[in-house]
């Protein structure tokens, strides 16, 4: 038996529902690595937690040295796109950023990932 718009709830309501259980179960596209974060996330969850400005000197760093924050890099200004997504995944280099501040300046570190970057 096939399900079609015509019947009871539709496919749309079927297809939303299975989307959501397969999402909670963890399994097809959704993923909990797939989960976006919002930025004051991504900043509590970075040890010791940093601010929102912190956070975004951080990203603007990743953006300009690391390939998975290429798509941080907002093509008309050449800054920082606000509305690029975070995802687990880009905590670990953000930490490894947070780590190194801790003990070197925003420019020490930009000139580190820079060095990084020429060496590849």
């Amino acid at each position: 038996m096939s399900i079609t718009r015509h019947e009871k709830g539709g496919y749309f309501m079927y297809s939303q529902k299975l989307q959501e259980v397969l999402r909670i179960m963890g399994i097809g596209r959704f993923t909990w690595q797939n989960e976006e974060l919002t930025r004051p996330e991504v900043a509590a969850m970075l040890k010791p937690k940093v601010t929102a400005r912190q956070l975004q000197a951080y990203l603007n760093i990743a953006r300009k040295y690391l390939p998975e924050f290429k798509k941080f890099t907002n093509k008309k200004t050449g800054g920082l796109n606000g509305m690029s997504k975070l995802y687990k995944y880009h905590i670990a280099p953000l930490q490894e950023i947070r780590s190194l501040a801790r003990e070197h300046t925003l420019a020490d570190i930009e000139n580190e990932f820079h060095q990084r970057g020429s060496k590849k």
